[in-house]
């Protein structure tokens, strides 16, 4: 395959995994359910080969598992994995800030202050969770470390279907939005030490909500 098929076969698959990732996140395709390569190709008109390419880079991410002999299937949420994720962007998020502090300047308070202003008034929950992620980009990108803040958004977009539970089953974005205007006003007073234990207590309280809520009760 000359390179320029190949990057066409890349884009395509990008393309697919894509759809795919947005069905799981908005539970069109339900944890468990198995994902045919034939079915996948044909519904997208695109070849078993770029079908396998999505499924891989999405088992890659964790949306799919993936078993000998029997293909794919998406993920199913589980306590075990919530716990595991949100104890991981406990440590790379309060990383994050605590080199991103000393960067920060009036412009990034502003467009941070601004977006939690938007998500007070958000109802759509794509859009509660589009401005959510936003909100901690800002925070974030101050610290001029491309590979943490990769990881970062990478477990962000795991954790979105976790996300999305927590916002539809309970009321838990009021206290979310105390503690980011918490987070920001010690950030704007370079407060690093308790800027990061509030992160770490936030990120850690979500976490602990989504156990409870999964976890099956007698």
């Amino acid at each position: 395959m000359d390179p320029a098929s190949r990057r066409d076969s890349r884009s395509a698959a990008a393309v697919v995994a894509d759809d795919l990732r947005a069905a799981i996140l908005r539970n069109r395709l339900p944890g468990g359910e198995r994902l045919r390569q034939d079915a996948i190709a044909t519904q997208f008109g695109v070849s078993q080969m770029i079908v396998r390419e999505a499924f891989k880079q999405l088992v890659g991410e964790g949306f799919l598992t993936a078993e000998p002999r029997r293909g794919v299937a998406v993920a199913v949420m589980s306590r075990d994995e919530a716990w595991e994720i949100s104890q991981l962007r406990a440590i790379l998020e309060c990383q994050a800030l605590r080199w991103a502090i000393p960067n920060m300047v009036r412009a990034d308070f502003l467009a941070a202050a601004k977006v939690l202003d938007e998500l007070d008034t958000a109802t759509a929950v794509d859009a509660k969770i589009l401005l959510n992620g936003r909100f901690h980009q800002i925070l974030y990108a101050p610290a001029r470390r491309p590979r943490t803040l990769e990881m970062i958004e990478t477990l962000r977009m795991n954790f979105e279907r976790y996300l999305r539970y927590t916002w539809e089953q309970t009321h838990h974005l009021e206290q979310s939005q105390a503690e980011h205007r918490s987070i920001l006003t010690l950030c704007e007073m370079r407060d690093v030490e308790r800027a990061c234990d509030l992160l770490r207590k936030h990120v850690l309280a979500t976490g602990d909500l989504l156990v409870d809520s999964l976890t099956p009760k007698a």
